[in-house]
């Protein structure tokens, strides 16, 4: 799906510097959001809620415990820079196949994802 951003909160729309920190701080938090989503049933543990079954009455709470653990972590590494140093360890020719790797996977997960948007998930109008 597209990222939409929303309205600038008014505190943040008279600078363009915070209206530009909002907006990457939007961008950050919707990538936890859609991509740290329970499963009903599954057993999880959360930092508020420790060790439990998701259902219906707990799943909006576990999701948002998951973001906000995601964003944490987040601040605490960059998994990038271990990557980046594991591949460069590996010897120069395994380095090089690593990357080569790496960067075709990288490509190929933009363009399957990309692959499955309709002009409908563009906003576009037939």
């Amino acid at each position: 799906m597209p990222n939409i951003l929303p309205a600038i909160p008014e505190a943040f729309a008279s600078d363009a510097s915070l209206t530009d920190a909002y907006q990457r701080g939007w961008q950050h938090g919707q990538g936890f959001a859609c991509h740290n989503v329970p499963e009903l049933g599954k057993s999880v543990w959360t930092e508020s809620s420790g060790r439990c079954i998701v259902d219906a009455e707990n799943i909006r709470e576990i999701h948002q415990d998951f973001c906000f653990q995601a964003e944490e972590n987040s601040r605490s590494y960059s998994p990038f820079e271990f990557t980046a140093h594991e591949f460069n360890q590996a010897g120069e020719s395994e380095s090089e196949a690593l990357w080569e790797a790496f960067e075709n996977g990288t490509s190929d997960a933009i363009f399957a994802d990309l692959a499955t948007y309709t002009d409908e998930d563009y906003g576009i109008e037939e």
